[in-house]
């Protein structure tokens, strides 16, 4: 019995520090991607890029500021759905077609709304389209 006990005893610790060091890798994970500027992370966007990576990497959308760019879209015809993400000072919207792939990457200057003025700080083209 006492060796029965002792294999019971290794197994639970085993079990318990699984589940801590999932806890840390899981959170350092985390905090990693909270540290990245949202700017940086839509800079390393690409056109062509799958909506799924998108979303991915940006999170879940959390914008409606863009939507007379969105209805335009829709109605040229050049984009079949969308993405807006809302940040401190910048508005930052994705256009994919019917495939998903990215055809649209635009960032609008948060405080002029959606217009000709790109995102302050971008280490980036503010406006990227497939088709130009």
């Amino acid at each position: 019995m006492t060796f029965r006990r002792l294999l019971e005893f290794a197994h639970r610790t085993a079990v318990v520090g699984a589940v801590q060091l999932a806890i840390v890798v899981g959170a350092s994970a985390v905090t990693a991607h909270a540290d990245t500027s949202p700017l940086t992370t839509w800079c390393n966007l690409n056109l062509g890029q799958g909506k799924a990576a998108v979303l991915d990497a940006m999170g879940t959308p959390n914008g409606n500021q863009a939507d007379s760019i969105v209805q335009f879209w829709t109605e040229m015809a050049s984009s079949d759905s969308s993405a807006e993400w809302d940040t401190s000072g910048a508005i930052l919207l994705a256009g994919f077609d019917k495939s998903g792939n990215t055809v649209h990457l635009m960032a609008y200057d948060a405080q002029y709304g959606a217009g000709p003025i790109g995102a302050p700080g971008l280490p980036c083209e503010p406006f990227r389209n497939l088709n130009s």
